[in-house]
C-alpha cells in the first residue's frame, strides 16, 4: 500500500515537473517568438517529418514482430501491430516509459510478462546504443566547438568514448573465458541479476537474427532523427541538413542520459533543443517548437491510436 501511494505521489511530481518545465521555456523562449516560429515554419519540411511517422512506425513493428515470433513463437501480425500500439499508449505518460513495457504484453495471453518485459529491452536496447555512440560523438564534436579545445584532443576523446561504451558490451556479450567470468560474477550479485537476464535474451538471438535487428534498429535511428532535422529545417527556415542532422543527434543524446525528471521526458527534449540550438546560432523557439512537434507526431499520435484500440479491445 505505501509502495503505491509512493508510486502515485512521484508520478504526481513527476507531472508537475513536467509542465513546470514546459512553462518554463515557453516564457523562457518567448511565447511571442514559439507563435511566430510556428506562423512562418515551412510546411513542406514539416509534412515531410509527419509522413515519416509510418515509416518509424513500420521498422518499430517490424523489430517486434522478428522478436516475437523468435521469443514468442507469435506470428499474428495483427496482435504485434496492437502490442507495438499499446505500448507506445502505455509509455507516454508514465517514468521512464516503463509503461510500454507491460502493455506490450497485453495482447499475448499466453506468455509471461516478465518475457515481454526482457524482449522489449532487447528491442529497445539497440537503437539506444545507436543513439549513445553517434550522440555521444557529436557532443564531443559540440564541446570543441564550444570550449575550444584541440581537433587531436576531441579525437582522443571519442576514440575513449567509445571504447567505454563498446568494452562492457564486448564482456557482457562475448564468449571469451574473461567475459563468461565477468557473467559468472555477476549472476552471483543480487543486483546484477536482471542485467544477466537481459544478456541471456540477447544472446538467445542467432547471429543473423541480431544482425537483422540491429540494421532494423539503425534505420529507425536514423528515420526519427531525420523528422527531428526535417522539423529544425522548417522552423529554421534553412535548408542545412547536415547542420540540424548533429543537432538531432545532440537533442536525443541528452534525451537518454539526462535523468527523465518528467512523464513522457516532456520538457527534456525541448529543454536540450532550445540549448543546443541557442548554442547553434538560432533562437530558442526553433529547438521548442521542433521538440515538442515531435513529441505529437512520434508519440501522442500513435498513443491516441493505441488508446483507441485498447477501448474497443473485448
Amino acid at each position: 500500500m505505501e509502495n503505491l501511494f509512493r508510486k502515485r505521489i512521484t508520478n504526481i511530481a513527476k507531472i508537475i515537473i513536467g509542465s513546470g518545465l514546459v512553462l518554463f521555456l515557453v516564457f523562457y523562449v518567448e511565447p511571442k517568438s514559439i507563435y511566430e516560429t510556428y506562423k512562418k515554419a515551412d510546411k513542406i519540411y514539416f509534412l515531410i517529418a509527419f509522413l515519416l511517422l509510418p515509416v518509424n512506425l513500420g521498422l518499430q513493428f517490424l523489430k517486434w514482430n522478428i522478436l516475437s515470433k523468435k521469443y514468442f513463437g507469435i506470428t499474428e501480425k495483427n496482435k504485434v501491430w496492437l502490442s507495438v500500439f499499446y505500448g507506445i499508449s502505455g509509455g507516454i505518460f508514465t517514468p521512464m516509459k516503463s509503461g510500454e513495457y507491460f502493455a506490450r504484453a497485453l495482447p499475448y495471453k499466453n506468455v509471461k510478462v516478465l518475457d515481454v518485459i526482457l524482449a522489449t529491452v532487447v528491442d529497445k536496447f539497440i537503437p539506444i546504443f545507436f543513439a549513445i555512440i553517434i550522440g555521444g560523438t557529436f557532443f564531443i564534436i559540440f564541446l570543441k566547438g564550444l570550449i575550444g579545445f584541440s581537433i587531436e584532443l576531441a579525437s582522443g576523446f571519442i576514440v575513449i568514448y567509445i571504447i567505454s561504451v563498446l568494452f562492457p558490451m564486448y564482456f557482457l556479450l562475448g564468449n571469451s573465458k574473461t567475459s563468461k567470468k565477468i557473467r559468472s560474477w555477476l549472476k552471483s550479485k543480487k543486483h546484477f541479476v536482471g542485467i544477466i537476464n537481459r544478456v541471456r535474451f540477447v544472446k538467445s538471438l542467432n547471429s543473423k537474427t541480431l544482425l537483422i535487428i540491429v540494421a532494423i534498429s539503425l534505420f529507425y535511428h536514423l528515420t526519427f532523427t531525420s523528422q527531428m532535422t526535417f522539423l529544425l529545417i522548417a522552423f529554421s527556415g534553412e535548408f542545412n541538413f547536415t547542420l540540424f542532422f548533429f543537432a538531432a543527434n545532440l537533442i536525443i543524446f541528452a534525451q537518454i542520459v539526462i535523468p527523465p525528471i518528467a512523464l513522457g521526458e516532456v520538457g527534456v527534449r525541448e529543454g536540450a533543443a532550445v540549448y543546443f540550438l541557442q548554442n547553434l546560432g538560432f533562437v530558442g523557439a526553433v529547438g521548442f517548437n521542433a521538440a515538442i512537434s515531435l513529441f505529437f507526431i512520434n508519440l501522442l499520435i500513435p498513443s491516441i491510436i493505441g488508446l483507441t484500440l485498447l477501448l474497443k479491445r473485448e
